[in-house]
């Protein structure tokens, strides 16, 4: 059976009622935990449902057709319009642009991570979420650059590597640094703070 919009809406409301009872009961980290992660699988099984994970491969594909012509690199769009045509020394390499590939999954990630996270106000979770959405989508940007570019040089037995290898450690190293400065750096502070007010007590 495959995912349908009756099933994404009684899945999310289940999944809402969950959160306000453990929200209730404050069972913080599994709030957190289970709003996080419950976005995560809501975004991605609507973005499947409505296309919209197709269409962001493809936007994401014409940016990096841009980007790539600026630093002299002439893909063209392949597949349907999910993919990218790369030339390089032993003909033209077709990279397309899965979920996996754009972002769609990591920037939920980060939206869910911020909006429920209870420390922060709600001006700081929509500011945390935004600035993180727009950053992780940027940076993803530049690993399918990236990508084209290892391609670009080195070749059609290279797509595997700069795919797997290449693209993927610029990306979680991307990635962990965002984390570190609009999560965990603040986190810290946060703790920080309260534990000096105890200890001034």
């Amino acid at each position: 059976m495959g995912v349908t919009w009756t099933l994404i809406v009684a899945v999310a409301l289940i999944w809402a009622l969950a959160l306000v009872y453990v929200r209730i009961r404050r069972w913080w980290l599994v709030f957190y935990l289970g709003g996080a992660f419950g976005l995560i699988l809501l975004v991605v099984a609507i973005a499947n449902v409505s296309m919209i994970d197709t269409w962001l491969a493809s936007v994401e594909a014409q940016q990096t057709a841009v980007l790539a012509g600026i630093v002299g690199i002439g893909v063209t769009a392949a597949g349907y319009g999910t993919g990218l045509a790369i030339p390089n020394q032993s003909g033209w390499a077709v990279f397309n642009i899965g979920i996996e590939c754009s972002a769609l999954i990591e920037m939920a990630a980060i939206v869910g991570l911020s909006i429920f996270y209870p420390a922060f106000s709600p001006l700081r979770k929509v500011t945390t979420a935004v600035v993180g959405l727009s950053v992780t989508y940027v940076a993803n940007l530049l690993r399918i650059l990236l990508i084209v570019a290892v391609i670009n040089t080195m070749g059609t037995s290279w797509v595997f590597a700069a795919h797997a290898v290449i693209g993927r450690v610029f990306f979680f190293g991307a990635t962990i640094t965002l984390f570190w400065f609009i999560m965990t750096r603040p986190t810290v502070s946060i703790a920080n703070l309260r534990l000096k007010e105890a200890v001034d007590e």
